[in-house]
């Protein structure tokens, strides 16, 4: 076995290793298996290459049934997977019709075979699959534009987001939409100049990386929590926010429920009467700060005025005890409000 054949015969069972596991995860269900027919597709598109060379369909004809290329299908059905993950809203299946594009090309073969490769319908077919790469760009850029909306209102509803950003599929989007344009001046470059490229190694290796990614990541997600608050802005007045605002204050400082590190605004809604949009609009007009902001100086307040009396405790197990669920995300937080590293205020003491 040569190293593209390892590399292909890796990536299809690592996508059905993966498919699979997301498809049984209890966490973020719906969205998983969005996730699991993406890297299922990647997977497909590798054992594609690998039945070509291996030049099976003239041996097995049901084979046109696979469709030859995943580029329509692709950017929808990552569309609805992160519009799964972060909304509760109805989703438009009509987007997984662009799907049956996919199989233009298979329906050439299955009709006219594979003896006249210079066939206009041939030709047409391919030119329509090159143009499926614009349409995996728009969904991406609308993906991203999910994700970012997402993001903005983490911090209205939790005290701690650090497992619930979805950096990681940021990161793979901007990735993403970098290389696929650069993917495509190369292309440009290759027919204007007749340069010989060989992608035989590198197209299945990128197909492995993306599997991989998109496999851990999956897998690796907390369950989305909160997804279907609304903040909308609302037409209270000020005395009506100040109300809430006097609440809320009331509530932190009496009770000291920023010490729960998996506080979120649904918590205070219980407990306040007030709905998630009249707590975020209270910390807005009021104080200029989001819920995120308005827990975490709490949190900062508490670790501040017991560090010089506790002896018992570690840095990281008393800022544990302040709220906060990682040492790093105190750290980080700590600085952002103080100017200075915990170890700098104590020595400051």
């Amino acid at each position: 076995m040569n190293l593209v054949s390892y590399v292909i015969f890796s990536g299809c069972v690592c996508s059905l290793v993966f498919s699979f596991t997301l498809i049984f995860s209890r966490n973020n269900q719906l969205a998983n298996r969005f996730l699991a027919g993406i890297i299922l597709a990647f997977g497909i598109n590798l054992a594609m290459v690998w039945i070509l060379s291996q030049s099976f369909f003239d041996q097995v004809p049901l084979l046109h049934l696979l469709p030859y290329g995943i580029g329509f299908g692709l950017g929808p059905i990552i569309y609805l997977y992160i519009k799964s993950l972060t909304s509760n809203e109805k989703l438009n299946y009509w987007h997984l019709l662009w799907l049956t594009a996919d199989y233009i090309h298979s329906a050439y073969h299955w009709i006219y075979g594979r003896s006249f490769p210079d066939h206009i319908w041939h030709d047409i077919a391919d030119k329509i699959g090159s143009v499926s790469i614009f349409l995996i760009i728009y969904y991406l850029w609308v993906s991203r534009k999910l994700i970012l909306n997402y993001q903005t209102q983490l911090k209205q509803k939790l005290s701690n987001i650090e497992q619930q950003t979805l950096n990681w599929l940021n990161q793979f989007f901007l990735i993403f939409l970098i290389v696929i344009p650069l993917s495509i001046i190369i292309w440009i470059l290759v027919l204007a100049t007749d340069i010989n490229v060989n992608n035989q190694v590198a197209a299945p290796v990128v197909h492995l990386i993306i599997i991989f990614w998109l496999g851990i990541g999956g897998i690796k997600q907390p369950q989305i929590v909160l997804k279907e608050i609304n903040l909308n802005p609302s037409n209270e007045t000020s005395k009506e926010y100040q109300q809430h605002l006097n609440l809320l204050i009331d509530c932190m400082e009496s009770d000291r429920l920023y010490k729960l590190n998996d506080l979120n605004v649904r918590m205070l809604e219980d407990r306040l009467d007030l709905t998630a949009k009249q707590i975020s609009e209270a910390l807005n007009k009021g104080l200029g700060k989001n819920f995120y902001s308005f827990i975490n100086d709490y949190r900062v307040k508490e670790f501040k005025s017991r560090v010089s009396e506790t002896n018992h405790l570690t840095l990281a197990g008393l800022a544990y005890e302040c709220g906060f669920n990682s040492k790093t995300t105190f750290q980080r937080v700590f600085k952002e409000i103080t100017g200075m590293r915990p170890s700098e205020y104590i020595d400051s003491l």
